[in-house]
């Protein structure tokens, strides 16, 4: 680490370690003594106690952490810092991890094509409002658990199946002002009591 001392005008660049952080402010022990230090902006990753660190000390008095350079336990968490507004612009960009999370009061994902594919996919939501001008889905199964169901279709619902099953615990109702149900070979009405008009 001797070699990375490097003296400009009276400004040292030099190692130490985080002994402490009271705040924003880092204790930094080294060479040169024990001073108080702050992070840089371009120091992205949050310096812990015990972490190596690269050190500016300017001539002025200021001293600024500017990297990490080896972390005291390789398997702790880390932190980035970013200021509060950080835009990241790239022409590819790939996230790969084995648990990746994404949390925020506001999440926006804008794209011209938008591909979700998992193994499983879970949605837990208190409301959900979907505006589209087209929907296609294509499910080998869909199922679903509902408190209460309600769709409006304002033009035309379509819906072709092989076969169709519903059933209702209680009650099931059908009101048009015209309904017309057809079948190719057979129709089956069985109930104890069958009203007609």
């Amino acid at each position: 680490m001797e070699a990375l001392a490097q003296v400009y005008g009276g400004s040292s660049l030099t190692s130490g370690v985080v002994q402490a952080r009271e705040g924003d402010a880092l204790l930094v022990a080294g060479p040169f003594g024990l001073v108080r230090a702050r992070r840089a902006d371009g120091c992205l990753l949050q310096p812990e106690p015990r972490d190596a660190v690269l050190l500016a000390l300017l001539d002025d008095g200021d001293a600024w952490v500017l990297s990490v350079l080896r972390r005291a336990d390789a398997c702790a968490s880390g932190e980035l810092r970013l200021p509060a507004r950080t835009r990241l612009h790239t022409g590819e960009l790939s996230l790969s991890a084995d648990d990746l999370r994404l949390s925020g009061r506001v999440v926006s994902v804008r794209a011209g094509l938008l591909t979700l594919g998992g193994r499983l996919l879970l949605q837990g939501f208190a409301a959900v409002r979907t505006l589209c001008r087209d929907l296609k889905e294509r499910a080998l199964r869909r199922s679903g658990r509902y408190a209460a169901l309600e769709e409006e279709v304002e033009d035309l619902a379509h819906r072709a199946a092989g076969r169709v099953r519903s059933e209702a615990r209680t009650s099931y109702r059908l009101r048009a002002e015209r309904a017309d149900i057809r079948a190719a070979e057979q129709v089956d009405i069985d109930g104890r009591h069958i009203k007609v008009g």
